[in-house]
Formats: C-alpha cells, structure tokens, sequence
C-alpha cells in the first residue's frame, strides 16, 4: 500500500528505500543461506514443489488475513488509536525473537553475547517504544526498515524458493483486491479518513507503514520486497548481475505506481514491482541458465 502525496524529492526517496531494501535483504539473506535456519520452516512445506509453493501460499496468505481482520475489527469498533499499541507490541517481540535467530543463526563470537542480548532487547523495545512515542520519525522509519528487511530475509530462508516467488505472486493479487475493495481499504479509510493525510507523528498506521516525506509504504511491501530480493541473488547461484536487473525492475514498478498515485488516492505497492520483477528473474533464467 503507497499513500499520496508525492513530489520530485519523495519520489527519488522512495527509490532509493525500495533499493537499500533490496539490497539490505538480498545481504541478510546470504548470511543467513550458509546456516542450518531452513529448519525452523514450520508451519511451511520445505520442498521447492509446485504443490508445496501452493501450500505455503495458502498458509501466509491465511495469517496476513487474520492480522488483517485483526486490525479491520479494531478500526471497525472505532478504536483505531489502540492500533499503534498492538503494532508495538508485535513489533517489539517479532523484532526481538528475530535478533536472537540472526545470532544464533551467523555464530556471534561467545564474548558479544553478553553484548548482544541486551543490545537486541534495547533495539526491539526502542523501535516499539517509537511507535507508541514518535519522539523521532526518521529513527522510526530507519529501525522498521531494518526490521522488515531481516524479517523478508529470515521468511526467504526459511521458504522453498519457488514459494517465494508464488507468495509474493499471490500476496500482490490480493493486495490489488484488497486497496481497491477489500479490507485494506476500509483500515485506510477509518484510520486516514476523508480530509487527506494524518501528520506521522500522529497516524494511526505507526508501525505498520515506513514514511518517505508524506508517502506511506507499507511494512507488508517492505517485507515481500525483502523476501524476493535473497532469491534474485542467491537462486539458483549468486549473481550480482541478476539480482541488480531484478532489483531495477522491482524500482522501476515501483515508480510507476507511485506514477498512478496522481489519479489516485492509495495504490497498492505490490502488483507492478512483484510481477515486473518476478517477470525480469525468470527471463533471466530462461536466457542465461536454460
């Protein structure tokens, strides 16, 4: 989900996030693709099968409904201002419990553990303490862009990777469905309403999305972004090359939705960078590895 409004400056910006996204992921990712963390998979099948990609579609498009509906409830019972606590809640443990996999999963020297257990605990609980608390913005947007880049590598690592790729698929059709018609919009509207766009530090969307001047990204996009872009670089072998093309592809559908925000008031940021990208790896496959 992108929300308007946009200028010459928020564009290059916006870029540039999608890019440091993508590359931040697609290193995450190999550091985690040479540890043993595929085996905490559950509840996901491990084969890298067309039936098991479906299976595993079925099962992240079932828990991105249920944090949905979740939240739809709650704006529904006009209790949208509740929302940054819940997201802050979420956020501090998911964040938390995905540091310590990143040390177990790359071997931290012994002697930083002492170090690192209270440093991760302080990082998760400042990003959450942030989303209650916007003292700073900037700071927020920083930590939950590290967050949702970590989060997309660990969710790569531990998927086959042609689920990946069929996620991400799926993830974009639904939220092509859900901005325009579904639940997604009706969150949006009860929490953004109908006279343009709350101050950040204000919005009930803290937590959930990642500003750019007045552009809201949702942390959902940042996450597929992030699982995609370990994939383009590491399977079926590392390449810089393809993952740079996929990455511009995943940029330049990017802009043209951020292109479309002109006619409307919220795209959704998944359906032209997901299929443009996804469209530019298996070219490559198909011309480079036939």
């Amino acid at each position: 989900m992108a929300e308007r409004t946009i200028d010459g400056k928020v564009v290059l910006g916006s870029i540039a996030l999608v890019v440091i996204a993508s590359a931040l992921s697609a290193f995450f990712g190999a550091k985690l693709s040479a540890t043993e963390i595929a085996a905490l998979g559950f509840p996901f099948a491990r084969e890298n099968t067309a039936e098991s990609a479906f299976l595993n579609s079925l099962v992240f498009l079932g828990l991105v409904l249920v944090g949905t509906l979740f939240m739809l409830l709650i704006v529904r019972a006009r209790r949208a201002f509740f929302l940054p606590f819940v997201m802050a809640f979420a956020v501090f443990f998911s964040f938390w419990g995905i540091l310590e996999v990143f040390a177990y999963a790359v071997e931290i020297p012994g002697w930083l553990y002492p170090l690192y257990e209270p440093l991760s605990l302080a990082v998760a609980a400042t990003t959450a303490a942030l989303i209650i608390k916007p003292v700073s913005v900037l700071l927020l947007d920083a930590l939950l862009l590290i967050y949702g880049t970590m989060a997309g590598a660990l969710f790569y690592s531990v998927l086959p990777p042609w689920s990946v790729a069929t996620i991400a698929a799926v993830l974009a059709v639904y939220d092509l469905y859900s901005v325009f018609r579904g639940p997604l919009r009706r969150i949006l509207e009860g929490t953004v309403g109908g006279g343009g766009g709350q101050p950040k530090a204000t919005s009930h969307l803290r937590g959930a999305v990642v500003y750019v001047g007045d552009l809201a990204l949702g942390m959902g996009d940042i996450l597929i972004y992030s699982m995609l872009s370990p994939l383009y670089y590491l399977y079926p072998s590392p390449s810089i090359v393809r993952w740079a093309l996929c990455a511009v592809a995943l940029a330049a559908g990017f802009l043209l939705t951020l292109r479309m925000l002109k006619k409307k008031r919220f795209m959704p940021a998944l359906p032209l960078p997901v299929f443009l990208s996804i469209a530019t790896y298996v070219a490559y496959l198909a011309l480079v590895n036939p």
